[in-house]
């Protein structure tokens, strides 16, 4: 049963992709005009960013951009898809914030991007009414292929230290979770993409292996409003 997690903010306004030149850019085809639009993505998507889909856009805030708008969610035939990938820790945290995630009922997010000695940043640090704590990475996924979620779609290097360390504390007895927030909703099972990064799909096998907890949970936006579907997808290590 899906439930409300946030009201996304306008205004949004619509177009049409036109390409992607490169990594960070969509040209998109708004009436009629061409505009470049800030893409905040490094994935490659290519299971979402196609010629004429409709793209939603934020208006940017910042003065001196040389963008004037940010992408924000893809449509395909029947759902949208958020692509923004630093979207999925402001998910993470407003789904611990409300006590949706049955998983964190009775935590509170203590700090982010924490700094731990010898290790490296963690996205989320949690602790609970008996000050235990939680190690939380977050990785923002978007790729589906015949209902199966797959991260990452590029090497992550980045990623790949992400497990290491997580690993490293799993061994030391420190409860550790990566969470994979697939931003749409038609995945029903999530595997790392092996096909794509080797190294992550071992990593990722050894650190539940170890002791870290792996879970994957869907989205799903419904302008002006999203919701998480799943919480909890079968996963598997391939």
């Amino acid at each position: 049963m899906r439930k409300l997690l946030l009201k996304c903010t306008g205004p949004f306004r619509s177009g049409k992709i036109v390409d992607r030149p490169n990594r960070f850019i969509l040209r998109v085809r708004m009436n009629s005009s061409v505009e470049r639009v800030y893409f905040p993505n490094p994935g490659k998507l290519h299971t979402v960013i196609a010629p004429g889909r409709e793209v939603l856009c934020k208006p940017a805030t910042i003065e001196g951009r040389k963008t004037n708008f940010s992408a924000f969610a893809v449509r395909l035939s029947k759902f949208y898809v958020t692509v923004n990938s630093s979207f999925a820790n402001t998910i993470f945290s407003t789904a611990v914030d409300k006590g949706i995630l049955s998983e964190f009922r009775g935590y509170v997010i203590s700090s982010r991007e924490r700094l731990v000695p010898n290790y490296g940043r963690i996205d989320f640090v949690l602790r609970n009414t008996k000050n235990r704590h939680v190690y939380v990475e977050v990785k923002s996924c978007t790729h589906v292929e015949k209902g199966v979620a797959k991260f990452p779609d590029r090497p992550t290097v980045r990623g790949r230290r992400h497990l290491a360390i997580l690993s490293r504390l799993a061994e030391k007895g420190v409860r550790c979770y990566v969470i994979f927030i697939i931003q749409r909703p038609d995945a029903q099972s999530f595997e790392p993409f092996r096909e794509v990064d080797p190294e992550f799909a071992s990593l990722l096998a050894n650190a539940a292996r170890v002791g870290v907890k792996i879970m994957a949970m869907t989205t799903e936006f419904m302008p002006p409003n999203l919701y998480l579907k799943r919480e909890d997808l079968p996963i598997k290590f391939v």
